[in-house]
């Protein structure tokens, strides 16, 4: 049935189900061939709230207005009728294409400039992989998201209309942790400097996007905690410090990181019910062509990895989005509470604590690297790459899967909390175990390999 728009935009017929194409109607009104007319996309009633943050429960019109997606209350007219109709890509569609191509060429283009600059990742006793490894996966991530903010910025304006300047310094605070990254790839920074360029980022951060956490909620059940700005700012340096080395501890296997960026994106769109915007579509769009890569899908893109610059700025972007829906500096909402967010990050927050602390109470720093993550947890177990991805992948999911349980029953704060503190305790426990069992593991493969070896060396040849 025709729909009467309003303003007098000329009429567009809907369709039955929902698309990514939007229609509009012929301008010669004796349904003659012309240039079509972009179909309207709903009223703009309501005003941006910055560049992460999105609606509490808007109507259709204001979905459509909000996240640039296609009018899908309108259906398609056959093409020989009066009200025939032309087809435009939607913004998100582009957006998305643009991102998956952009970062596809990047990596092709830049792993040709890191093999002659060094920029690459060499097997060691740490590391095993093979061969030489581009370590351009952050750049070109890093690239796609400023081209399609650049593209898509400018033509939908609703996305920079009043918020260039937070846009503008969240885009250089995360430059320069990928230069760091990219440094720090090349030629080894020590702890102290990286430690302090990250913390002057998240300053920036505080400062310039003005987000921080000052209220946390009724944490140990005697009443809301509220922090002054004395003990919020350092609070929230550690969070921003603590999520972005989480993210770069956890890159250490094929896919892994990735897998796990994008199962925060949409743990994070399912805890505050919004649909995915323009930095969290780019991003799903670039990690998928990360993975292309990284996973040596196409034989036409070299392997890849992330390397210091790609994990930092992982990190950063999740804790930045983290940050816009636990604080009200934004459009004065809170979409969830902060000890919500953090099953967003469980299992980075639990491996990087894990980790550290096996290392303090084995008397080794616990700023030095080495194999004790999870990921390397199964490979001491024997396990392969494709079984590795597919346990740590559901080990991933528990975190988000339990939060989201709580967070739609409308659980307490302080329940959340001992809940979250429960489970670290239980990972723990069964990460020493697996550990353990790991060891013994290994051993016996080693017993295996040298009783085979000795026999090989001792064994008659038949007459």
């Amino acid at each position: 049935m025709q729909q009467s728009p309003p303003n007098g935009t000329p009429a567009v017929i809907a369709p039955d189900k929902p698309s990514f194409w939007r229609a509009s109607r012929r301008n010669n009104s004796d349904g003659s061939t012309g240039k079509p007319q972009q179909a309207p996309v709903g009223s703009a009633i309501f005003r941006y709230r910055g560049y992460f943050r999105v609606c509490g429960k808007p109507d259709h019109h204001q979905l459509c207005e909000k996240f640039y997606l296609p009018n899908f209350s309108s259906t398609i007219a056959p093409l020989n009728s009066p009200h025939s109709v032309a087809y435009t890509m939607s913004p998100a569609l582009q957006q998305f294409l643009l991102a998956f191509i952009s970062t596809l060429a990047f990596i092709i283009v830049l792993a040709r400039v890191a093999a002659k600059a060094g920029l690459v990742d060499i097997p060691d006793q740490r590391k095993k992989h093979a061969g030489d490894i581009p370590l351009v996966g952050g750049p070109a991530i890093f690239l796609s998201l400023i081209l399609a903010t650049i593209i898509f910025g400018e033509t939908h304006q609703s996305i920079l209309s009043g918020h260039t300047r937070e846009i503008a310094i969240f885009l250089f605070a995360a430059g320069i942790l990928v230069v760091l990254g990219l440094i720090d790839d090349r030629r080894h920074v020590s702890v102290f400097t990286r430690s302090m360029i990250e913390v002057g980022v998240a300053l920036l951060v505080i400062e310039g996007l003005d987000l921080q956490v000052s209220q946390l909620g009724d944490l140990i059940g005697i009443g809301s905690i509220k922090l002054n700005d004395w003990l919020a700012y350092p609070f929230t340096v550690i969070c921003i410090f603590g999520v972005i080395n989480a993210y770069n501890m956890l890159d250490g296997m094929d896919g892994w990181l990735a897998i796990m960026v994008l199962i925060t994106i949409f743990a994070f769109h399912l805890f505050t019910r919004t649909e995915p915007r323009l930095i969290t579509l780019t991003l799903t769009a670039s990690l998928l062509a990360f993975l292309v890569s990284n996973l040596k899908v196409a034989p036409f893109v070299p392997k890849s990895f992330l390397g210091d610059s790609g994990s930092k700025l992982l990190g950063f972007i999740v804790v930045a989005l983290i940050l816009a829906v636990t604080s009200t500096q934004i459009g004065g909402t809170r979409y969830i509470q902060p000890v919500t967010a953090l099953y967003l990050v469980g299992l980075p927050i639990f491996d990087m604590a894990f980790t550290i602390l096996r290392r303090i109470l084995a008397g080794k720093s616990p700023f030095r690297g080495d194999r004790t993550h999870i990921h390397h947890l199964m490979q001491a177990l024997g396990f392969g790459q494709h079984r590795s991805l597919a346990v740590l992948t559901t080990i991933g999911l528990a975190p988000p899967f339990m939060g989201l349980i709580l967070h739609n029953s409308g659980a307490a704060s302080h329940y959340q909390f001992y809940m979250f503190i429960g489970c670290f305790f239980i990972y723990c426990v069964l990460m020493s175990q697996a550990w353990r069992i790991a060891e013994q593991y290994q051993q016996l493969k080693d017993h295996k390999n040298s009783v085979g070896q000795n026999a090989g060396r001792h064994k008659t040849p038949y007459a």
